[in-house]
């Protein structure tokens, strides 16, 4: 167990590291444990801030960099994302119903709320195409069968949490989440909608909203096709927790490294890790 200001100490040399990897465009190595080792600090030694003192500055950046990600986004759908993060922002991990089905309904309705009435919360029912991605994707009628095939299985993640193994959470979700990507239960908009879940489903362990700046499509796009083809989740795993970290990052941490007698009173999660889901 790290003292007051071993933690410290060890947060401020991780942050000059990560810093300066960035900033030499080293990031989104496979093996880097950097990014696992700042996570844990934060969840396990810093007071967690209240994430609605900087909404409106993540609401912005979301929007703008979310709508950036997937090309042709309307002005509906962006007005729409604001919609979707006014639903994160505002739901309640501890206490609000939370559901797959009815969850990722609620967001890919507030996605298209600016949108013509009838599209949005709305399984397909039509045959999609994932371009550039060499991807089986079932027809509308499988699809919502193995969608609905899900909803048992959605719990699953929070065992993780209730025995303290947060990384194998963190993964779960990562994966779980990809999957149904894979699946494009919706007609349009499934990575948007099930990016936003995964917001919501790492919201449930404090982690501040997560959005993929437009100057990391192409990693990103990377690591996604790599799960999706070939199922190997090790890429889009180790970036999103880079983008974790960058978020981390972004708040003021070492003003609220938890004091001895603080960190006595918080969960204290372990490092191990998941093996694939």
């Amino acid at each position: 167990m790290l003292t007051k200001e071993e933690a410290t100490s060890m947060l401020s040399l991780l942050q000059d590291g990560y810093q300066a990897r960035k900033a030499m465009d080293k990031l989104y190595a496979k093996q880097d444990k950097m990014p696992k080792m700042i996570i844990e600090i934060y969840l396990n030694y810093v007071v967690k801030p209240k994430f609605d003192i900087i909404y409106e500055d993540y609401k912005r950046k979301y929007i703008y960099n979310e709508s950036r990600v997937e090309v042709n986004t309307t002005l509906e759908e962006r007005k729409g994302l604001g919609a979707v993060y006014d639903f994160l922002q505002g739901f309640d991990v501890d206490h609000d119903y939370f559901n797959l089905f009815v969850t990722s309904l609620g967001i890919h309705g507030k996605l298209y709320s600016y949108c013509a009435p009838g599209f949005g919360g709305k399984l397909r029912d039509g045959e999609v195409v994932m371009f550039n991605a060499c991807v089986d994707i079932p027809p509308a009628e499988e699809a919502r069968k193995l969608f609905n095939q899900l909803i048992p299985l959605a719990d699953y993640p929070f065992s993780s949490i209730e025995n303290g193994y947060i990384f194998s959470y963190i993964d779960q979700c990562i994966i779980l989440t990809t999957d149904l990507i894979r699946l494009q239960p919706f007609q349009d908009g499934n990575k948007r909608t099930f990016r936003a879940l995964l917001n919501l489903l790492l919201k449930k362990i404090n982690i501040p909203p997560i959005y993929i700046e437009e100057r990391e499509r192409i990693e990103y796009k990377n690591a996604l096709m790599e799960a999706l083809e070939k199922r190997d989740y090790t890429s889009i795993i180790q970036f999103y927790y880079y983008k974790i970290c960058d978020e981390i990052m972004a708040l003021n941490l070492e003003e609220s490294i938890l004091s001895e007698e603080g960190k006595a009173k918080e969960k204290i999660y372990s490092t191990k890790n998941s093996t694939r889901a």
